[in-house]
């Protein structure tokens, strides 16, 4: 397994927009279902932007597909639709996103054909991420996503959604942890079919350092690998896209960082 964090290279707006992730997923998931890379774990942070999913899904309770479109966007907030599971939702600067592009054969960390399991797995390793930040994290039947329990009665409140897509049997998209994001965007839409006062972030919560994606982004692979030493690949995105148009054997990662970084001294 590998893992990669993109980024735009400094002086230009790092984040990615939600097209040109799409793209790159899209490409990793034929190579992965060739058996060109192994699987592979993105971390990654979003331009905003308002995304519209399959649709809710089935909870035994009678309600529309689809919630309503905002008629109207801020400037600089953008609409996108997506084939990833749920509805809208909301993506920005300071919500770590993460898209694991995994085989669903058993064979590795994905459950064999099985979408629930896996779904459940990425909410159980982001519940033992926050459990190591001192706070209770925990999934609810019937729907996707994290939650962390205020205590004293109080609803509770989601701080993670999650929605993946599978092609070849081979999962993208995946799940987003708000972080430091603004949390206003959530208000023009139903996230979910939810209310947009469930929405809480990590800093409401628990104290993040100047590094919080780093730390976040490691603590996340040390729990997806049981604690074995696995490096983050920190790659620029254009540096991936020009590699992953031309790949057509199988792809060493840790040899094309190096020799992005040897020629970037």
């Amino acid at each position: 397994m590998q893992f990669i964090s993109l980024s735009h290279p400094r002086g230009s707006d790092t984040r990615l927009s939600y097209q040109e992730a799409r793209e790159i997923q899209l490409d990793l998931v034929e190579q992965r279902y060739r058996d060109l890379i192994p699987d592979t774990v993105l971390f990654l942070e979003h331009r905003p932007v308002i995304t519209q999913g399959r649709g809710l899904q089935w909870t035994g309770v009678s309600r529309q597909k689809h919630m309503p479109v905002p008629g109207f966007l801020p400037e600089g907030l953008e609409f996108s639709e997506s084939e990833r599971g749920g509805d809208l939702t909301y993506h920005g600067p300071g919500q770590l996103v993460i898209y694991p592009i995994c085989k669903l054969d058993g064979k590795g960390w994905a459950p064999h054909h099985d979408v629930g399991g896996f779904l459940r797995k990425l909410e159980s390793t982001l519940i033992e991420v926050l459990r190591a930040r001192g706070l209770n994290g925990l999934s609810r039947p019937h729907s996707t996503g994290v939650w962390v329990d205020p205590g004293k009665g109080s609803p509770l409140k989601k701080i993670a959604s999650v929605g993946i897509a599978v092609r070849k049997w081979v999962t993208f998209h995946g799940l987003a942890l708000n972080c430091v994001n603004d949390l206003s965007p959530f208000h023009l839409i139903s996230p979910c079919g939810l209310s947009s006062e469930v929405m809480t972030r990590l800093s409401d919560w628990s104290s993040l350092s100047p590094n919080w994606r780093q730390e976040i982004e490691e603590s996340w692979v040390s729990r997806m690998v049981c604690g074995e030493v696995s490096a983050i690949k920190r790659i620029p995105v254009d540096f991936l896209q020009a590699h992953l148009k031309g790949l057509a054997v199988p792809c060493e990662w840790s040899h094309l960082h190096e020799k992005h970084r040897a020629s970037s001294s």
